[in-house]
């Protein structure tokens, strides 16, 4: 079982329910640049293929799948969290970095790593 929260472009609004039915989501970057950005955030993943990244420590269990627009664009990922208590942290700081925010599928809400209430 895991905590699954999706990152993409996510408008600016409080809440999932303020996400305007007609908006639609940009690609959040080119595959390489992205992986990259990643690596600044949580330097000791690894990456298992172009698409899955996994950050796994005392701590820390996350696998990131990235789901893909075309052969370089990142349309969106999914962090899937699998336990660790400083799992919340490390996705956190992933999406300061990134300046994305995410949809926690356990709250249903909005997660942009300010807020540490864990859904798992």
């Amino acid at each position: 079982m895991s905590w699954d929260i999706f990152i993409q472009d996510f408008p600016d609004v409080p809440s999932i329910n303020d996400v305007p039915d007609a908006f639609r989501p940009k690609p959040i970057g080119n595959r390489d640049e992205l992986i990259a950005r990643i690596r600044e955030a949580i330097p000791f993943i690894d990456q298992v293929d172009s698409d899955w990244l996994f950050a796994k420590g005392d701590d820390i269990d996350v696998s990131f799948q990235l789901h893909m627009e075309d052969a370089t664009q990142v349309r969106y990922m999914v962090a899937h969290v699998h336990g660790g208590e400083q799992s919340a942290a490390c996705i956190g700081a992933l999406l300061r970095q990134l300046g994305l925010r995410g949809h926690d599928t356990a709250t249903g809400e909005l997660f942009d790593g300010l807020s540490l209430d864990e859904g798992l």
